[in-house]
């Protein structure tokens, strides 16, 4: 835009600018200049540079006057506290002490604040503190602060000039401090999926390898990360919902007293007789909404499912004897020259970064999203998310019981949550065979018009394996396999895989039940995904009996959803303990499945009204006339003839 436009035509950020000696000119200058290196609008990059130098004028110059109230000393919860909440930047024409320089604090910081805004900084302060103190890692702040976005030391490779023009080179390094810090908040929220996931990889990295890291801290590290979204994102929500309530009650509340005095004073001046009854309207009481508790979503140990898969995979592709993992998919020079890497690869708990981001791609697509969300509820909470990125949602289960999640914060949720976006936000239980029973009925009710995505969670009574599959295609009863390409097959215990989709076969998704065709097809009779219709991959029989679950088909990728079983039982046959299906995808999508679903289900029970209809006189004729056999008038027939009967058709009267 700079560019394109004059002097004196550029409005950048609603700065005017008509005068030939525009003195914001390098200000501009700056903005445009990160904006090119950066994805960040001009906007967004000046509200970081402003909160980045006030931060650090507060921590350096005690001479301007901050909110050291809401301050506190941690990095990162000041960082969420001020970047949303500065004053907004003032590009007046006469000001006597501009903003004119990035480099510089704004003067305009330390006006006053309005009290709603020193709520806020309250609010998001003691939501912050919370998050760091008990559910991210320890010290991640710090971490991520030193390896993304300061210069722990700038350069001392000073030339002449420099050391002749001291304030030339303090500008530089302001100027590199201020690049370091926009490009970590870019490569934290904004660059893509892999420079997150690299963010954090580094983050967890061996102190004496940094090409390696931990498989469980690092995925403990993604769970909290995933948490600490869903716990800041609930509690401010519920401030809002709360502070709705108290303005509705209060002016509920003023209504009241305002009809009562106005009751009184028609009382008294004898408009009204005192006797007669006041006509009060019914109103349902509001459910009261109560405060938030972040300790419900407190982390737990994450487990050892994640884990397992990193390292299985890290062991399967890494170059033999390179227990930590050098990519076979890596050139062989390059694979020979990381042959002499550091102990970090040797422990075979630890993995590399670039296994770690195959594995990651192929089974937790979603994973990076924990870290871009977490930093644009920091940086940007008053922004829509970027329509460009996905943002991680924990998924909620609103007090809904299950047999496999026992808290709001599960680590199975979260697991669920890394492999697609579909997996994310309100869920809503189906069916459960823990209170429907083993009832094929039921579970198909359950199924049939739901219209949104779904997910079938299996859990198997031998080994205590947990698989299913994820749907979200809308279910309905055929002899044919149907679908899309977004459904996938999975197994989350003991170790987590993904089998999605090889582009080849087309079998997704099967319901036929024996209803349908009496049981004359020669199919199976049950739900299933991939395979055939006579022998489904995956695959609940109608008499919860005899399901299968194999290691292979042609739609889906290869790998077993059953885990290791004793010696000499290679059976993919497996006894069903319990089983859940739940519509999910967020609020929206579940309400609108759930009223597809009931449409359907009007639809059932009208014909089934209608068909009970029936013409009671054509009915009767019928009968009658012997188009409808029938015992009723077999002794019409007998009494014809005989000597001491007589029938009377017409009248439908018999006499002896």
């Amino acid at each position: 835009f700079i560019h394109k436009h004059p002097p004196s035509q550029i409005s950048i950020m609603g700065i005017a600018s008509s005068a030939p000696k525009d003195p914001y000119a390098k200000l501009k200058d700056q903005v445009s200049l990160l904006g090119d290196h950066n994805p960040f609008g001009d906007d967004e990059i000046l509200r970081l540079a402003r909160c980045m130098t006030y931060l650090n004028a507060a921590n350096d110059d005690k001479n301007y006057v901050f909110d050291r109230e809401n301050m506190s000393n941690s990095w990162l919860v000041d960082l969420a506290v001020f970047c949303s909440t500065l004053l907004p930047a003032d590009f007046s024409l006469h000001r006597e002490n501009p903003y004119d320089n990035l480099l510089k604090v704004d003067p305009g910081l330390f006006r006053p604040t309005s009290p709603e805004m020193l709520e806020e900084r309250t609010k998001i302060k003691h939501i912050m503190t919370i998050i760091e103190k008990h559910v991210l890692p320890k010290n991640f702040g710090q971490i991520l602060q030193e390896k993304l976005f300061i210069l722990l030391s700038p350069s001392t490779n000073m030339t002449d000039y420099d050391k002749d023009n001291l304030d030339d080179a303090r500008t530089k390094i302001a100027w590199k401090r201020l690049e370091k810090f926009i490009d970590g908040a870019s490569e934290t929220s904004r660059r893509g999926s892999r420079k997150a996931l690299i963010c954090v990889f580094n983050c967890c990295s061996l102190q004496d390898d940094s090409s390696h890291a931990n498989a469980k801290k690092l995925m403990d590290c993604f769970y909290r990360l995933s948490l600490a979204c869903a716990i800041y994102t609930q509690y401010m929500t519920n401030q809002i919902q709360m502070q709705d309530q108290k303005e509705r009650l209060e002016s509920k509340e003023r209504q009241r007293l305002a009809m009562q005095q106005e009751r009184e004073r028609m009382i008294e001046s004898g408009e009204l007789d005192e006797n007669e009854e006041e006509e009060e309207e019914e109103e349902e009481e509001e459910r009261i909404i109560h405060p938030f508790e972040p300790s419900t979503m407190y982390p737990e140990d994450i487990g050892n499912a994640l884990t397992a898969s990193v390292l299985e995979f890290a062991a399967k592709h890494s170059v033999p004897g390179m227990a930590g993992g050098v990519y076979m998919g890596m050139e062989p020079s390059q694979s020979h020259a990381d042959a002499k890497t550091p102990s970090g690869s040797e422990d075979k708990n630890n993995i590399s970064l670039e296994l770690f981001l195959t594995w990651a791609e192929a089974n937790a697509p979603c994973l990076s999203s924990c870290l871009e969300t977490f930093m644009h509820l920091i940086l940007f909470p008053d922004k829509p998310y970027p329509p460009s990125r996905s943002e991680f949602v924990f998924p909620k289960l609103r007090g809904q019981h299950s047999a496999f999640f026992e808290k709001d914060g599960s680590p199975l949720l979260f697991t669920f949550a890394a492999m697609s976006p579909s997996l994310g936000g309100a869920w809503h239980r189906l069916y459960t065979s823990d209170s429907d029973g083993l009832s094929f009925n039921r579970l198909q009710n359950s199924l049939l018009g739901y219209s949104g995505p779904t997910l079938i969670i299996i859990k198997e009574a031998e080994t205590g394996g947990i698989f299913g599959a994820s749907t979200t295609t809308a279910w309905k009863e055929s002899k044919d396999f149907y679908g899309n390409s977004d459904c996938f097959l999975f197994g989350i215990q003991p170790t987590v895989k993904v089998m999605r989709p090889r582009g080849v076969g087309t079998n997704f998704m099967y319901c036929n039940s024996e209803s349908r065709s009496r049981g004359y097809d020669g199919l199976a009779h049950g739900i299933g995904f991939g395979g055939d219709t006579t022998n489904p991959r995956l695959f609940i029989s109608e008499a919860f009996d005899g399901c299968k679950a194999g290691a292979s088909d042609l739609t889906f990728e290869g790998g077993r959803l059953l885990p290791p079983r004793e010696l000499g039982n290679p059976s993919k046959i497996f006894d069903l303990e319990s089983m859940e299906v739940w519509g999910v995808g967020g609020d929206s999508l579940v309400a609108g499945a759930l009223g597809d679903r009931h449409k359907q289900r009007e639809i059932v029970a009208s014909n089934i009204r209608k068909a009970r209809k029936v013409d009671k006189a054509q009915f009767l004729d019928d009968f009658q006339s012997g188009l409808i056999e029938s015992k009723a008038f077999n002794h019409r027939g007998q009494m014809r003839g005989r000597a001491d009967c007589r029938v009377d058709d017409k009248k439908n009267y018999v006499y002896e």
